[in-house]
């Protein structure tokens, strides 16, 4: 989790400071020489200490401390796994029962909203959701102001939230395709249509987001609902990522094993450009290909060649589930050090998945995949507009995945499973 500005800004309110002054504050500028008062500086500290385990404010950062010096003060002192433990216990400490039976309305989320988000994060996933920004109110409040995140809340007259859903940046270096999902409902709201209603409000809501290119969801593949909302809106099925989750994320929801997710997208703004693809994938790509539609100049035979001396490469593992997702923006003639590097990093922490994202803008993506099939690697999918050119997903698992308990909802679905599987399966010994 980031203590950017904008989170500090909303912490600035927690702590007593009007929202509107809040909201003015120059970043480089002393508080105190913006009229913040030294009882609001003083709770300030309070709350940093109290709620996210940072050590007692220094008197000269109480004194004539900017914003941006208290970013900086709560970066340094900043445990995510403390962080954790302090909100879920403000959440426990708040929670109250819903009463059931309640009418509700549909807006976006407001500041006073996000502590009822938080409390449904929990309510569903118990201190296990991987990542910490939604259970912190003033973070989640702060992302929606910088359009990270578009939250949609059901909210009842007393003001807690019965529903949520959201658009929001997750895993694409493309800060334009935005993942649909967290769409958490209230028990005592189950049988109603809060869910459904949410997501009509998050489709007309996408059709208004005209800086986004694309839309993305991932389906978990123990039930079909998810999956046959995702047709509903036009979303074409790209991908499969197998075992992605712990069973543990979804042990609410009845979840036996790791859990499988299914990648719709849907394209609202494409741009021409060339696709470089691996031919040993030609049938599978060529039919996930038929199914959307894009403006793409495919080269199953381009140079397999990167054009790169040095791989740009980000990673970010998500500790509880176990994955490590791993983005090659550039393709370089180093990239095998890198998989070699991942391979012995994966083994030392236990990973259960690693994913590897290719863009496909440039040749070498052949070379590519040859390095990570060869390390026991297999296709995910392909992802359009993943980083602004396409991506193409490989996946490595530590563990034969459950084929039988991957329910999936379309015939598109089920024979992009058998490529997979099939792959799988005539991969043998595993390196």
């Amino acid at each position: 989790m980031q203590f950017d500005a904008d989170t500090m800004r909303e912490l600035l309110v927690t702590a007593g400071l009007e929202a509107g002054a809040a909201a003015a504050l120059v970043a480089g500028t002393p508080l105190a020489e913006q009229g913040v008062a030294a009882t609001v500086t003083t709770a300030l500290a309070a709350l940093l200490s109290e709620r996210f385990g940072a050590p007692q404010a220094l008197p000269e950062l109480l004194r004539s401390g900017a914003l941006e010096d208290w970013c900086l003060f709560a970066q340094a002192h900043f445990d995510e796994e403390t962080v954790k433990q302090a909100a879920v216990a403000r959440i426990l400490a708040a929670e109250t029962e819903l009463a059931a039976g309640e009418p509700y309305e549909l807006d976006m989320l407001r500041r006073e909203d996000a502590p009822g988000v938080a409390r449904l994060f929990h309510a569903i996933y118990g201190d296990k959701y991987p990542v910490i920004d939604y259970y912190v109110p003033e973070r989640l409040t702060a992302l929606n102001h910088q359009r990270q995140v578009l939250t949609v809340v059901a909210r009842l007259p007393t003001g807690e939230i019965a529903g949520t859903g959201a658009y929001y940046r997750s895993s694409p270096p493309n800060a334009a395709v935005y993942e649909q999902g967290q769409l958490l409902v209230d028990h005592h709201y189950r049988n109603t249509s809060i869910a459904f209603r949410i997501l009509k409000r998050l489709e007309a809501l996408s059709y208004a987001m005209d800086y986004a290119e694309a839309f993305f969801g991932e389906a978990v593949c123990t039930h079909l609902v998810t999956q046959k909302t995702g047709t509903k809106q036009g979303h074409v099925e790209c991908a499969l990522e197998l075992s992605l989750m712990p069973s543990g994320a979804y042990e609410k929801e009845g979840a036996a094993g790791r859990v499988s997710c299914l990648m719709f997208f849907r394209v609202d703004r494409d741009t021409a450009q060339p696709l470089y693809l691996p031919e040993c994938y030609r049938d599978t790509l060529t039919f996930i290909l038929s199914g959307i539609a894009l403006d793409r100049d495919v080269r199953f035979d381009g140079p397999d060649v990167p054009e790169a001396d040095q791989s740009v490469v980000d990673s970010r593992t998500f500790d509880f589930a176990q994955v490590r997702r791993v983005q090659v923006a550039t393709i370089g003639r180093d990239l095998p050090e890198h998989l070699d590097a991942l391979d012995a990093e994966a083994k030392e922490q236990g990973l259960a998945v690693v994913q590897v994202y290719l863009a496909t803008g440039a040749p070498g993506v052949a070379f590519a995949v040859g390095e990570l099939r060869r390390r026991g690697y297999i296709l995910g999918g392909l992802l359009p507009r993943w980083f602004g050119t396409d991506g193409l997903m490989l996946q490595k698992l530590a563990q034969t995945p459950d084929f039988a308990a991957v329910n999936l909802y379309t015939d598109r679905a089920k024979t992009l499973l058998a490529h997979i599987r099939a792959e799988w399966e005539a991969l043998g010994d595993r390196p």
